[in-house]
């Protein structure tokens, strides 16, 4: 029978190793400590982030009550929080506002926590989605649903989604595509361990290739206080004493953890950066107890024996053992004689040191396991053992010394830390038992070398706004400042790698770590443009027109990338042409010489080509081509759908084809529509054509000088632009009639090759493919009228993000913009080169550019090397509150006001109706008022309070007038003997205030009747 079997069968499994998994990435949101970092300072000091749940979550006056078994009361709001739980950015999930309001904290935290658990690990969110990545959470409460009880008019159509504890788990699973399992674990205190075992199941069956393991509460109710202060759970003196002779019940807290586990072996064969190893996990019932909510210790004590024996580990290997340790009297004396029993008895004379995390933060309950799996986490890492805060007097119900444990005042070192193994123990008040035993990663193996030295890659950011910019850019500064030198290019590399790019980016160059972070505040200040939604780059290739004199001069020395495309380009076209394009462009192309279109559109081409090769080295390359004209020639070669050879071939055919037709005609440019124009040609004619179609209101015209001179005028008259092009031909029109023969004789047996990414053609406004890409396509290229603005429109409803022309200087900017709006895209257009290029290389600039634009350059050589995937800053959320509002319908149950201090909680949202809790007990001062020796109500106090309720009800009056008062009797108020009193205020102004025993049900009763009438100013 296999192990998994003999598990099934419920036998024991004796010496059987568990398969080992791993914790590769780990986020917190604890009481104290927003992140793992803070977590560890927190832990390490000794501190205590317990306080008091904030005035804004409730009303806690109403509920507070010193005597502890008072009904409808607790003793202590005493709690480890998180401050503001209502903040959260919907946008960077995908969430509308509206439904925001409606979701449970819980699920907005989680969702925060999921990202930041996958940005600590360098797992890029895309790369998870589509897989079976399961959600495992733990999580008990519904406390913010559980508020809209009272106010049911409030919901809308997220209501249910909002607050189903179901959906906790789904919510992550929707939000990042995963197709695993997602479930929500309820065992009360112990659900996020358990989860995190039924994780560890999956992966161990092979069903699942990682897991999100995650716990959360949230304290947004008063009313599971009541529950645990009349259970008698709760700690009078407010804090847990774990462990110490003090303990006297925990402290709720509230918070979140997630981490993402993966099996060992798949983490290692990924690089993946590994924080801790899982060695085992279990759980168990208690079975019948004293109780229901009485721990069991040989349960617990049975399932860490389990544990340690599934998982292979003796207990002298076990060095730090993080405990349930609420601080209760019964269970801190039960839990401990079980880790003993187990573990501490069988170290001979080495105590084992234990502790627990609720002494620090609080009980954080259904996310209590993960809260103390982090701990033991953060133990292995730092090879430390923090103290246990609140431990001065050991509990004398627990035998240290006979159970051979410890607890820890001092921050220590762990022994052995490298083999060492930390437990973790976590308890559900129903019986529900959990632990795991973890230990420190294997050790890493040698990183590839850097390789050779050369400039720092560039610090790549983004964020979702570009408030979120600044932020992270807060971050980064002190992180690149006090980064050592030869660190930092795996920082960038990690920052660019493993970060998702978002809308709102910034590139920043620098020659180390303290001058990019003196140049990232002012750099994130003015990165205000918004990279559009898409994907990929189209490189739009400049056709004539671009070439300028003195182009491309000094880029060859410049830019290496430039200098080696383009010496490949020459190689191909200089045997054709009889004479060198390099050498041609390094003295300085003249315009004379680019006035011959037989050396304008060679010298194009191999700028074009050079171009797109040292855009290549910064990362850049197309997801899709087109071309203008000529441009088609360098977009077929980019896109791969001619070798260099053969577009060379074409580009010394086509132009000296075109170098006969000299002298036969202009072309201008024409502002207006195709079906504008066509009538005015007619008229201005013979022999005018459409030579292109840029946009819709943009043509080239083709066609002898005379015709064209009288459309000038006809434009004029029109309102139309009209601007003659400095081309002595005109393409695209009868003129190249007579080329074909000779064109087609050129390009017989050229030979198109199957394209790496598309090719839209603007000749016919489709994707060119290697059957459609021959001799006949190119006269077809050459001599009908370019379509550019068809083929804009089709590269544009294959949605990337950027439009980048590739030309020496920008001819096409404008019509891309135009026709970028007339197809409706939010694409973004930008120019490669410019006459304007200040001296140097312009190209690390460019890059820079295109990335903020939407163009991803991470796949170039820069980025290439050993990067940094754990540990990097953290992509900042920038919240904005997002809390359900109140309907005139509401019955502010958890929300009463209270308009005065003797009046108490008003009852509804009218002021008609108050409570007040009154007795010596809670207010004091009442025993000073006495007759015959018992402390009394005085009618001082009555009028008081029907003064204070007129005035409630009656705001607009200036004064009140007290029309009648007859008080029948004075209420007995005694220290054992604690009455409701209730005021109430009809509608003709009459103010009575009765009592009603809450301990007794003796036949008396109090009537103040008093009148009051408001008073006009």
């Amino acid at each position: 029978m296999s192990r998994r079997s003999r598990k099934a069968a419920g036998r024991p499994v004796q010496g059987a190793a568990a398969e080992p998994l791993a914790i590769i990435g780990a986020a917190c949101r604890l009481p104290g400590a927003p992140d793992l970092a803070s977590y560890w300072r927190l832990l390490a000091a000794g501190g205590n982030a317990v306080g008091t749940v904030p005035a804004e979550r409730f009303t806690q006056a109403p509920f507070l009550h010193p005597r502890a078994a008072e009904p409808g009361k607790t003793y202590s709001f005493a709690a480890g929080t998180l401050g503001d739980v209502a903040g959260f950015e919907p946008a960077a999930f995908g969430i509308s506002p509206r439904e925001a309001v409606e979701m449970d904290p819980q699920q907005r935290l989680l969702l925060e926590l999921a990202t930041e658990t996958l940005e600590d690990a360098g797992v890029l969110p895309a790369s998870l989605a589509g897989s079976r990545t399961g959600v495992f959470i733990g999580a008990s409460l519904t406390d913010y649903v559980d508020l809209r009880q009272g106010d049911v008019s409030s919901g809308d159509r997220y209501f249910m989604t909002g607050g189903a504890l179901s959906i906790i788990a789904n919510r992550i699973t929707n939000v990042f595509d995963l197709r695993g399992p997602a479930q929500t674990i309820d065992t009360a205190c112990s659900s996020s361990l358990v989860a995190l075992h039924w994780a560890a199941e999956a992966l161990r069956a092979g069903s699942i290739p990682a897991a999100l393991v995650g716990g959360v509460n949230m304290l947004l109710s008063p009313f599971p206080f009541l529950g645990f202060a009349r259970a008698g759970m709760l700690s009078p003196t407010g804090r847990c004493h774990a462990f110490d002779a003090r303990a006297d019940g925990y402290v709720r807290a509230e918070g979140g953890a997630v981490i993402l586990i993966k099996r060992l072996d798949d983490a290692v064969a990924a690089g993946d950066p590994i924080r801790a190893v899982i060695l085992g996990t279990g759980s168990n019932a208690a079975g019948r107890t004293v109780g229901l909510s009485l721990p069991s210790q040989p349960a617990q004590q049975s399932l860490i024996e389990q544990v340690m024996s599934e998982a292979g580990i003796a207990p002298g290997r076990v060095g730090y053992f993080e405990a349930h340790g609420t601080g209760t009297a019964i269970g801190d004396p039960l839990e401990a004689a079980a880790i003993g029993g187990a573990i501490g008895r069988h170290r001979a004379d080495r105590p084992l040191p234990i502790g627990s995390a609720k002494a620090n933060i609080g009980h954080t309950e259904p996310a209590s396991g993960l809260a103390g799996l982090l701990k033991a986490m953060l133990v292995l890492e730092h090879q430390a053992v923090p103290p246990n805060p609140l431990f001065e007097t050991p509990n004398p119900n627990i035998d240290f010394t006979g159970l051979g444990l410890r607890v820890p005042t001092a921050l220590e070192p762990l022994p052995e830390a490298r083999q060492a193994v930390a437990g973790v123990n976590s308890f559900g008040f129903g019986g529900t038992n959990a632990c795991t035993l973890i230990t420190a990663p294997p050790p890493r193996k040698a990183g590839r070398a850097a390789g050779t030295p050369g400039p720092l890659p560039p610090l790549l950011l983004s964020a979702r706004s570009a408030e979120g910019l600044r932020a992270l850019a807060e971050t980064w500064a002190p992180r690149l400042a006090t980064t050592a030198g030869p660190a930092l290019p795996a920082l960038l590399r990690g920052a660019a790698r493993h970060r998702t790019a978002l809308p709102f980016r910034l590139a920043l160059r620098g020659a180390d770590g303290k001058v990019l972070a003196a140049a990232l505040p002012e750099a994130a200040a003015a990165a205000t443009t918004v990279a559009p939604a898409g994907e990929g780059v189209a490189f739009v290739f400049a056709g004539n027109g671009a070439p300028w004199p003195g182009m491309a001069q000094d880029l060859a020395q410049a830019n290496p990338a430039f200098g080696a495309a383009l010496a490949e380009a020459d190689a191909a076209l200089a045997p054709l042409l009889g004479w060198s394009p390099a050498d041609r462009l390094a003295e300085g192309v003249t315009a004379e010489a680019l006035a011959a279109t037989e050396i304008a559109q060679p010298l194009l081409l191999a700028v074009q080509h050079a171009i797109t090769g040292a855009l290549a080295a910064e990362g850049i390359r197309p997801a899709l081509c087109l071309g203008h004209s000529v441009g088609e020639i360098a977009a077929a070669l980019a896109a791969g759908l001619l070798p260099l050879g053969e577009a060379a071939r074409l580009i010394v055919a086509r132009s000296r084809q075109q170098a006969l037709t000299r002298g036969a005609g202009r072309m201008a440019a024409l502002g207006c529509s195709v079906a504008d124009a066509e009538p005015a040609l007619a008229e201005a004619g013979p022999g005018l054509e459409i030579a292109a179609i840029n946009a819709p209101d943009a043509l080239t015209i083709a066609g002898p000088q005379a015709a064209l001179d009288r459309l000038a005028a006809i434009a004029e008259q029109r309102r139309w632009s009209f601007v003659p092009l400095d081309l002595d031909y005109a393409f695209h029109s009868a003129a190249m009639d007579r080329l074909r023969d000779g064109l087609l004789g050129d390009l017989a047996g050229l030979s198109p090759s199957a394209p790496r990414v598309p090719m839209i053609s603007t000749v016919t406004g489709a994707a060119l493919t290697p059957d459609g890409a021959g001799p006949e396509y190119w006269w077809r290229n050459l001599r009908e009228p370019v379509r550019f603005a068809a083929g804009l429109a089709t590269a544009a409803a294959q949605g990337p993000r950027l439009f980048l022309e590739i030309g020496p200087h920008p001819v096409l900017q404008s019509y891309l913009r135009t026709g970028l709006r007339a197809a409706g895209s939010e694409a973004a257009s930008l120019a490669s080169l410019s006459r304007r290029d200040p001296p140097g290389d312009p190209f690390p600039a460019l890059a820079d550019r295109a990335w903020m634009l939407g163009a991803d350059p991470r796949e170039g050589p820069a980025y290439a090397g050993p990067a940094l995937r754990g540990g990097l800053p953290a992509t900042p959320f920038i919240r904005q509150r997002h809390w359900f509002a109140t309907t005139v319908e509401a019955v502010p149950v958890a929300f009463p006001t209270l308009d005065h201090p003797l009046l108490g909680a008003r009852r509804g949202l009218a002021p008609e109706s108050w409570s007040r809790h009154l007795d010596t007990a809670a207010e004091p001062w009442l025993a000073d008022h006495q007759l015959a020796g018992q402390p009394v109500l005085p009618a001082a106090a009555m009028l008081e309070m029907a003064l204070a309720a007129g005035a409630a009800r009656h705001p607009e009056a200036a004064a009140l007038e007290l029309r009648e008062a007859v008080l029948l009797a004075v209420l007995p108020l005694t220290a054992d003997r604690a009455r409701e009193l209730r005021t109430e205020l009809d509608a003709e102004g009459q103010f009575t205030l009765r009592s009603r025993p809450r301990l007794s049900d003796e036949p008396w009763t109090l009537h103040a009747t008093m009148r009051v009438a408001p008073v006009a100013a």
